[in-house]
């Protein structure tokens, strides 16, 4: 009888799962399954780095609303993807992290790379095990594609012992699990759902919060249709935005410390009360919490609430929608006209006045906000973008805006730098047909540089822009930094004015390089007519090494790119 190879089994279980790309770095002994993936319709996009196949993964399951997969090779290979594990793991993508490891017959002996890979990852995965037998390698795949992406998503480690791939096993005694998901979301509670439908009746100041959470059950007409049924302003975590247009009327980010500080009945779906809302503390000590997750341990995590509803976001947003159904005639209307909306777009407009003239300076060297600027005004609103750095994170959450699901990529709720380059290639291979712009720093671009070779060797048109002020933070975080007086070493700054976009002309791209205000669109302009002819664009931006981001009001920032 024919004999299969593990890394086959391995190859075709992926395609069971209708994923056609993955991700990886061809080394042993996880070479065979890149090479046995386009036997089974899936794609093999070979890395320049492991980080970089777990964060391009990550980010082909984000906006392909599915489980990216990576496969790394043994040893220091592995290793290299734990900081992607961990991207994931805080950010809730569903990953699938396929490591290689020694042969099991030479455990303990020394054996080339042999590592002790599974509790690296027990941390930072839902699930890490290791493989034991050839034959159960399609129950251990099954259960990896489960665990990743039901419940609240998350990474998951398999390692894979190099003669547990290698060996084969008759094709005919395979096993292939069936039937191991359910097509049913979880719903709320009804009596919570009675509950949180009563409060946001009553409200006086109410406010919605959208996490990227909504993700994976993409909401998008539930989450409109109760806001605009309520006349209830949002804001949205930095990923959860465009699920809800940017431009809508009712999107008030721009007022988040006034919205956040004095609402009377707080909304949250999909997000977590961590950091980024600065855990609950914001609000108001007698608002109204109402928190809707997929996870329960995530209710009433660092805020007590009043209403805690465990399900999926649809299906919740749903039922209360239902229970709303024939009470909120002229509530619009009247939110329209009321004091609470009226005063948050008058906060709104007055930190926008704030930096208005940072958006269009011609000061040289060029500050951040115009070079963003000109970004928001080339490309068209379907945009995929992946924002890295720090200044520049920090202000492309004041200018660039997001109109569609799972558009807006970032470092995510554990500030992981590097993510900018390799995101955007995970992007364009989940959506191949849409305009995919990287922006990153200098120092964020350092991380991950080279992967440009991968989309220019993968056809992946994309358009790179480095916002370079010479260093972290440009210069300003050196000059706080308490260096001994004449220190002359450059500790948090580089070599000024580096041609990056040399990197990509020696790959054969587009390239551009601007130094004044006035060629920024221009020069973007080529570029994106670059990518709409099929090639890699890099354009380099000399921009001003010790600005300081202003710090009053929302639009002005502070340097996470939040009001204070």
């Amino acid at each position: 009888m024919a004999e299969v190879e593990g890394s086959a089994l391995i190859a075709q279980s992926i395609q069971r799962e209708g994923i056609e790309t993955l991700f990886g770095l061809a080394g042993g002994p996880i070479q065979d399954i890149m090479g046995f993936a386009p036997h089974f319709g899936v794609r093999p996009i070979g890395v320049r780095h492991e980080q970089a196949a777990t964060f391009a993964a990550a980010a082909y399951g984000y906006v392909r609303n599915q489980v990216g997969v990576a496969v790394l090779a043994a040893g220091p290979a592995v290793s290299n993807g734990v900081t992607g594990a961990h991207v994931a793991y805080d950010n809730c993508f569903p990953l699938v992290i396929l490591g290689g490891s020694g042969p099991q017959r030479g455990r303990y002996t020394g054996t080339f790379q042999e590592t002790e890979n599974v509790p690296m990852f027990k941390g930072i995965t839902k699930m890490a095990v290791q493989v034991e037998s050839t034959a159960r390698i399609p129950e251990y795949m099954a259960m990896a594609f489960r665990k990743a992406r039901t419940g609240r998503p998350g990474p998951v480690y398999l390692d894979l012992p190099s003669d547990v791939i290698q060996n084969g096993v008759d094709e005919e005694s395979v096993r292939w699990p069936s039937n191991y998901y359910t097509d049913a979301p979880p719903g709320g509670n009804p009596d919570q759902v009675r509950r949180a439908a009563e409060l946001l009746l009553n409200a006086e100041r109410p406010m919605m919060i959208v996490g990227k959470g909504v993700r994976w059950s993409e909401p998008t007409a539930e989450l409109r249709e109760l806001i605009e049924s309520l006349g209830m302003p949002y804001i949205a975590s930095p990923m959860g935005r465009g699920f809800i247009p940017d431009d809508h009327l009712l999107n008030l980010g721009a007022a988040r410390s006034a919205i956040m500080g004095n609402a009377d009945v707080v909304l949250v779906a999909g997000s977590r009360l961590n950091w980024m809302f600065e855990f609950g503390r914001r609000f108001p000590p007698d608002a109204k919490i109402i928190h809707i997750d997929i996870e329960a341990e995530e209710i009433g995590f660092n805020r007590a609430v009043d209403v805690g509803i465990v399900g999926d976001a649809r299906a919740v947003l749903g039922q209360i929608l239902a229970e709303l159904e024939g009470k909120t005639a002229g509530m619009r209307e009247r939110a329209e006209e009321g004091p609470w909306l009226t005063s948050l777009r008058n906060q709104v407009e007055g930190n926008a006045g704030r930096i208005a003239d940072r958006l269009n300076s011609d000061a040289k060297p060029i500050l951040t906000h115009r070079l963003l600027h000109e970004v928001s005004q080339v490309f068209p609103r379907e945009t995929i973008y992946s924002v890295d750095g720090q200044t520049t994170l920090a202000t492309g959450r004041q200018v660039l805006q997001s109109y569609t699901p799972a558009s807006r990529l970032n470092s995510g709720s554990n500030g992981c730098m590097g993510v900018g380059v390799p995101f955007a290639i995970g992007a364009k291979l989940a959506r191949p047909d849409v305009p995919v712009v990287s922006v990153n720093g200098d120092c964020a671009f350092g991380f991950n540089a080279m992967e440009m070779e991968t989309a220019v060797r993968c056809q992946l048109p994309i358009v790179f822009i480095i916002n370079n002020n010479s260093g972290i933070v440009g210069g300003s975080l050196e000059a706080h930094m308490g260096l001994p007086e004449g220190y002359e070493e450059r500790v948090a700054t580089y070599t000024p004015d580096i041609r990056y976009d040399r990197i990509l002309e020696a790959f054969g791209g587009y390239t551009e390089n601007v130094t004044e205000p006035s060629e920024i669109n221009a020069a973007l302009q080529r570029a994106f007519q670059a990518t709409q002819e099929g090639r890699v664009a890099c354009v380099n931006v000399i921009s001003d090494h010790m600005e300081v981001m202003p710090r009053s009001g929302s639009r002005g920032g502070s340097l996470m790119g939040y009001d204070r």
